[in-house]
């Protein structure tokens, strides 16, 4: 016999709710909270390129490449995370 939509959406949601683990929940957030901190590299970097039309030399040079490294550093530990978690 044939199950109907609603018992097939039941029996997901228990075996999603069966495999559901403390650990997983703290992957996860740990996953959101890096994520998180990737858009504010970006927000960072968006701040220090609007800041740098007002600074002139090689000041505004060197505050760039601090946070384009900050940037690159963020996407590799989020890709690592990912990886291992």
């Amino acid at each position: 016999m044939e199950m109907t939509l609603s018992e097939r959406f039941i029996q997901f949601l228990v075996e999603v709710i069966s495999n559901f683990t403390l650990w997983r929940l703290i992957k996860g957030l740990f996953v959101l909270g890096l994520g998180l901190y990737l858009a504010f590299a970006l927000i960072v970097l968006r701040q220090v390129g609007l800041m740098s039309r007002t600074l002139n030399g090689e000041f505004a040079r060197l505050l760039k490449l601090i946070a384009w490294i900050h940037l690159l550093a963020a996407i590799g530990v989020f890709l690592i995370a990912l990886a291992i978690l």
